[in-house]
């Protein structure tokens, strides 16, 4: 599953580095805290591995769209989510995302509505569109 997020990074955490005892590979990850705008700002920490820690170079107060992986393993009986970044781009330039309705030729939440459409004659103007003939 994968979700977008837009925010301004406040905190970096320290970088960690280890090997895999199932590969014996070495690897890293590093987390992050990213901060909505709004009112009622939310703040979510997700993870950044490998490779994509140089490439995306996240500092603090950079203002992101990080789309985020989530995926929850366990360990030990408990249950832990994982929120993995696998792609970041600079929120003043990235262009709004479309979803839903909006790709579908329906206008954005609180755009105004358009007029309503003018009555089509018919022979019997209270049937219903499946009841004519």
């Amino acid at each position: 599953m994968q979700i977008e997020i837009e925010g301004t990074i406040t905190k970096v955490l320290e970088l960690r580095t280890g090997t895999s005892s199932r590969t014996g590979n070495a690897w890293q990850r590093q987390d992050y805290v990213i901060e909505t705008p709004g009112q009622y700002p939310r703040r979510c920490l997700f993870t950044v591995a490998d490779g994509n820690i140089a490439m995306f170079n996240l500092q603090v107060g950079q203002r992101v769209r990080v789309t985020l992986s989530i995926d929850a393993h366990e360990y030990q009986d408990r249950w832990y989510n994982d929120f993995r970044a696998i792609n970041v781009v600079s929120a003043d330039a990235a262009q709004p995302a479309q979803s839903g309705p909006a790709q579908q030729g329906m206008p954005p939440i609180g755009a105004p509505l358009p007029p309503p459409a003018e009555p089509q004659a018919s022979g019997d103007d209270n049937a219903l569109p499946w009841e004519k003939q």
